[in-house]
């Protein structure tokens, strides 16, 4: 997406801060609980951005193709897996026409991107499309019904540039009108965004949270799979 170029340079500042490492840390596990990455796999990353999950599934051994609108932000995570010697697959182009044969991959996963996509659900059939029979879509969305979402809409109104300003936040009901598939859905997010907190006990209450999946969370993870015909 270009309107993603003005954000490309400081983008990654956020997950320098403690707070920033932080919120990476929830959204990465629940993510990993839900798509079970294996080593040799081939997954799809759609809406890159600045390599955050592109870097994180190469490291682990999977066979990674990125795909993303930004031209600076795939800037950004080229020279990052560059200077880590790791081995993608860059494709810059839409992900509502995605160029790449059905059954193409194990796995597929968008985080944070779908939300400023203009047709989510034309994006995500395309990556049910890609994926190999039996394989998983995983999707990280920003939620609507949280103190997260409340300070992203805030943001929004405030400044008519800002990164939110273009992103449609979801509820929860929403969800199962996104893809004519079975889903499963994990929540997380429950630290408010606040500067100061202990990361202790931030991290004990959230995964207390998490175990009663309760509501006013700032992030779902959800996961559609392909079922072989």
């Amino acid at each position: 997406m270009a309107w993603f170029d003005a954000f490309a340079k400081d983008y990654d500042t956020w997950y320098q801060t403690k707070l920033g490492n932080f919120v990476d840390r929830v959204e990465k596990e629940l993510i990993e609980s839900l798509a079970s990455p294996k080593q040799g796999e081939k997954v799809l990353d759609i809406g890159s951005g600045t390599g955050t999950y592109t870097l994180w599934l190469a490291r682990k051994g999977l066979n990674v193709t990125a795909i993303d609108q930004s031209v600076e932000m795939m800037k950004v995570a080229k020279e990052k897996a560059e200077a880590e010697k790791l081995s993608i697959d860059w494709n810059l182009g839409d992900a509502h026409y995605l160029p790449f044969l059905g059954n193409s991959f194990d796995l597929v996963i968008s985080v944070t991107a779908i939300e400023f996509m203009d047709q989510p659900q034309l994006v995500l059939r395309e990556a049910m499309r890609v994926l190999n029979p039996n394989g998983r879509l995983v999707v990280g969305l920003l939620t609507k019904e949280s103190p997260w979402g409340e300070l992203y809409r805030q943001k929004a109104i405030e400044d008519p540039n800002n990164l939110f300003a273009k992103a449609h936040l979801y509820t929860e009901k929403e969800l199962e009108d996104l893809l004519p598939y079975p889903l499963t859905i994990k929540k997380g997010l429950y630290l408010p965004p606040v500067l100061e907190f202990n990361e202790k006990d931030a991290w004990q209450q959230e995964k207390e949270k998490q175990e009663l999946q309760a509501e006013q969370a700032g992030f779902f993870a959800v996961r559609w799979d392909k079922e072989e015909k």
